[in-house]
């Protein structure tokens, strides 16, 4: 059931619903349309925001590039030569053919699906609500969330692999595969369903691992912020929003501290400010933010394990199923 919120606040399936429409163009109508559903819709959200980390996937390496130095490198350009050459390696050991260009599609993919992922880290109400003040009803921030990200970045690998695959092996070779295995020649059928079977398996389940964990993680995050759902009541007093404006700077003075390796005034933020507010001792603010703030902060280091591993799986799987395409049978 909907909660019951103060007037002016949405109740919780309301704001769940509302976190989990993207923002749609009929391409029939070439209007807005949330409730557009087929294939002439497209989520603007989710294009942009993939289209804007590529750009920045694409300046960070750039910028790495153009400024590295044969001697004592600096800290970023440190950072990027450890990425280059940890993908380097797992090329190395997964795909032995002679293609140069899979270690940087390897890297592309890789870093791509992370900066996607990685957009769950954000205030679930702070670009949806930025958004809003400028007119725009629904925003979805995480491009891996939207099963037709996930699903076409997943059908993106496996068509560049069955291309390859010709190069690779030639036509004779691709048919032979499809026809004589693995039972033979007077089972072409049967081998031609089981390897259609085998091929298609492949997009679906990678795109379909990425979108899932991703979904999941997003839901809990959005789940957690209903626990402080009155507070952005549009009747919400002014102290009110000072408590949330101070939550936000509070909120991005943890993650510096964390960031430094000061683990100490990080948790004591982590936890202290919100038990002052359950105690009472900041107006406006009570068990349901030390609840949010407390579980949101856990959910979120463990998170982060969570997008790395779906990025680094995304990008192993690539460079396995391009090793798979070159591999003679």
């Amino acid at each position: 059931m909907a909660a019951e919120g103060t007037p002016g606040t949405p109740g919780t399936s309301e704001y769940i619903l509302h976190h989990l429409t993207n923002l749609k163009l009929d391409l029939h109508t070439m209007q807005i349309d949330p409730e557009a559903t087929g294939f002439w819709v497209l989520h603007l959200d989710s294009m942009v925001f993939s289209v804007l980390l590529a750009l920045v996937f694409l300046v960070m390496f750039r910028s790495a590039a153009r400024k590295a130095t044969s001697g004592v490198p600096g800290k970023w350009q440190a950072f990027i030569e450890l990425c280059v050459s940890t993908v380097d390696l797992q090329v190395k050991d997964a795909y032995h053919h002679g293609a140069k260009f899979v270690a940087p599609m390897a890297l592309t993919v890789g870093f791509w699906v992370f900066f996607m992922n990685f957009m769950d880290m954000l205030p679930v109400d702070l670009l949806p609500r930025l958004a809003g003040a400028a007119g725009v009803d629904h925003l979805r921030t995480v491009p891996s969330t939207d099963p037709n990200i996930a699903i076409g970045l997943s059908l993106t690998v496996f068509l560049i692999a069955f291309g390859y695959s010709f190069v690779a092996k030639g036509f004779r070779g691709v048919a032979s595969e499809f026809l004589f295995h693995p039972f033979g020649k007077w089972m072409m059928p049967v081998n031609f369903l089981l390897k259609c079977v085998e091929e298609l398996a492949k997009p679906i389940s990678l795109g379909l691992r990425l979108f899932g964990n991703m979904y999941a993680g997003e839901m809990i995050f959005i789940l957690l912020a209903t626990f402080t759902l009155g507070a952005f009541a549009k009747g919400a007093t002014p102290i009110t929003w000072g408590v949330v404006a101070v939550f936000a700077g509070l909120g991005a003075a943890m993650w510096v501290l964390f960031l430094k390796g000061r683990w100490k005034p990080a948790l004591a933020l982590m936890f202290g400010v919100p038990l002052l507010g359950l105690l009472g001792f900041i107006p406006g603010v009570g068990a349901g933010a030390f609840a949010e703030v407390a579980l949101a902060t856990g959910w979120t280091l463990f998170h982060i394990l969570i997008i790395s591993l779906q990025a680094y799986i995304f990008m192993t799987l690539t460079v396995v199923y391009m090793a798979m395409a070159a591999d003679h049978h």
